[in-house]
C-alpha cells in the first residue's frame, strides 16, 4: 500500500512536469514563430523553430504509444498513429470497469459514486 501511494505520487509529479514542458515548448514555437514572421531570413530562428517542433512530435509520439498501452489493444500495424482509436478504446474499456448505476432495492437506483462504494463495501 505504501509502494503504491510513493507510485501514484511520484507519477503525479512526473505528469504535472511533462505537461509543464509541453505548454513551455508551445509557448516557445508560437513565440519563435512570430518572430519568424517579422524576420524571415534568419536562420538561426527557423533552426529553433524546426528543433522546438522536433520536440513536440516526439512528445505526441509517446503520448500515442501510452494510449496504446493503456487501451490494452491486441493488434497494432507497423507505424500506426490513430492515436484517436487508442484513446477511445481506452475511454469504453474505463467505462466497462466502472459501475456507473446500482440497484439499492426493487424500485431504487443509485448512480451517486460514494454511494455505490458503500453499497459495495457492504
Amino acid at each position: 500500500m505504501e509502494i503504491r501511494g510513493f507510485t501514484v505520487k511520484f507519477s503525479k509529479i512526473k505528469a504535472k512536469k511533462r505537461r509543464k514542458d509541453e505548454i513551455n515548448l508551445q509557448n516557445k514555437a508560437d513565440e519563435l514563430l512570430k518572430q519568424s514572421e517579422k524576420n524571415p531570413n534568419n536562420k538561426r530562428l527557423l533552426n529553433d523553430l524546426h528543433a522546438i517542433k522536433l520536440q513536440l512530435q516526439t512528445l505526441m509520439r509517446q503520448k500515442t504509444k501510452k494510449a496504446i498501452l493503456r487501451s490494452k489493444a491486441r493488434w497494432q500495424e507497423q507505424g500506426e498513429r490513430n492515436t484517436k482509436y487508442f484513446l477511445s478504446l481506452e475511454k469504453r474499456n474505463h467505462s466497462r470497469k466502472t459501475v456507473s448505476k446500482l440497484k439499492i432495492n426493487d424500485n431504487e437506483y443509485t448512480c451517486n459514486q460514494f454511494e455505490i462504494l458503500q453499497k459495495e463495501k457492504s
